[in-house]
């Protein structure tokens, strides 16, 4: 039987290469025989995890891209595209989460900062739109692609914030709006290039764990059906899947992977 999910020949451009996902959803890749280019603002990060993974660099290429630029986003593409000939799957991963903090990610709704909403929705939404329309561009001249865009548990359902108070963790309002914007670009370019060969999918993380303890650790854990947090790898068969021939007719579809969070 053929391998569905076998995905040589196929370029693939992630962004958030750097960050805690990205690493991992580009071994699997790499093992399913893809050709994955990491991207993110902070090149020689990608650089490092390349050499300390000790990949194949005739597989892995690392290039610096800032999502929020439309011009960052054309060059890079030009430049990918000049090297191999296409792009066969899109995965907008970059973010601005708990882990890249805008300067006041932590205020409360009341005193939210406009700066900081602003440099969120750049990051989070409007680099998934640019993303989008550049690579979209060039999957049209190529008749065929696919575009994965990691959205969040947040941008389907409420953080409770009940959970929050005395953990020093905190979900700024900017996170959770922006990635239901995702999700409702992922519709939207669904259904307008379904018929033109290139399926436009979502991928929705819950809570993965990184270096979590105490108090939301534990609360998250009683609320979530699975009872515990996602390790970073549990994102990886989604990815393949989504990137694959066995999501061939998979159209519009928000792959949740949250340990049965959501559902409750």
């Amino acid at each position: 039987m053929k391998d569905i999910f076998d995905l040589s020949e196929k370029t693939v451009l992630l962004t958030g290469g750097a960050g805690l996902l990205g690493p991992e959803m580009a071994s699997a890749l790499l093992q399913k025989g893809a050709r994955v280019i990491l991207a993110d603002i902070n090149a020689e990060k990608c650089n490092q995890i390349v050499s300390e993974r000790a990949w194949d660099q005739k597989m892995v290429k690392t290039v610096s891209l800032d999502v929020a630029s439309q011009d960052s986003w054309k060059n890079s593409v030009n430049q990918i595209v000049s090297e191999f000939g296409r792009i066969d799957v899109l995965i907008n991963g970059a973010a601005s989460t708990n882990q890249s903090k805008t300067a006041n990610f932590e205020a409360g709704f009341e005193n939210f900062p406009e700066e900081d909403w602003d440099r969120i929705m750049d990051i989070n939404l409007k680099g998934t739109f640019l993303g989008c329309q550049v690579v979209g561009k060039q999957m049209l001249l190529q008749q065929k692609g696919s575009i994965i865009n990691v959205a969040s548990l947040y941008g389907v359902v409420s953080p409770n914030h009940r959970i929050y108070p005395g953990t020093g963790i905190f979900q700024p309002v900017a996170y959770s709006v922006s990635k239901h914007g995702v999700i409702a670009l992922t519709k939207y370019l669904a259904t307008l290039w379904g018929d033109k060969g290139i399926r436009v999918n979502s991928l929705t993380p819950g809570g993965v764990w990184n270096q979590h303890e105490g108090l939301f650790y534990e609360r998250y854990k009683q609320l979530n059906p699975s009872g515990d947090m996602a390790d970073k790898s549990d994102m990886n068969g989604g990815v393949v899947f989504l990137a694959s021939d066995a999501s061939k007719h998979v159209i519009g579809h928000n792959l949740i992977i949250d340990g049965g969070y959501s559902v409750w």
